[in-house]
């Protein structure tokens, strides 16, 4: 029994104790879909950080790294939210994480 079922049918109760597993387990999808979701947006992020430091020519014959309408400015601003998103959303994985490890693992 995970540590959020114990919390809500700690009386011995067996209709209380089904409940309370029903409860625990609608919550458990609940974080790890959570989790699911700031995976996925990690995973964007970092695939447009790639985007924005790929800097190579566009084709084998161009001697242009980047794009022609490429802006220094808007380049740095873009890779700098997108770094403080990485960071941010890293954060929130562990966070999330964490939280689904302490309610829903199952104690030893």
């Amino acid at each position: 029994m995970n540590k959020f079922t114990q919390l809500i049918s700690n009386t011995g109760n067996d209709t209380l104790k089904r409940r309370a597993e029903n409860i625990a387990q609608t919550a458990e999808i609940a974080q790890q879909n959570l989790v699911n979701k700031l995976k996925q947006r990690k995973a964007e992020i970092s695939l447009h950080i790639e985007n924005l430091t790929d800097l190579a020519p566009e084709n084998t014959e161009s001697l242009r790294p980047g794009s022609k309408d490429w802006n220094p400015e808007t380049w740095v601003k873009q890779l700098q939210e997108a770094k403080e998103a990485q960071y941010a959303i890293a954060i929130q994985l562990k966070l999330a994480q964490e939280t689904f490890d302490e309610y829903f693992r199952e104690k030893d």
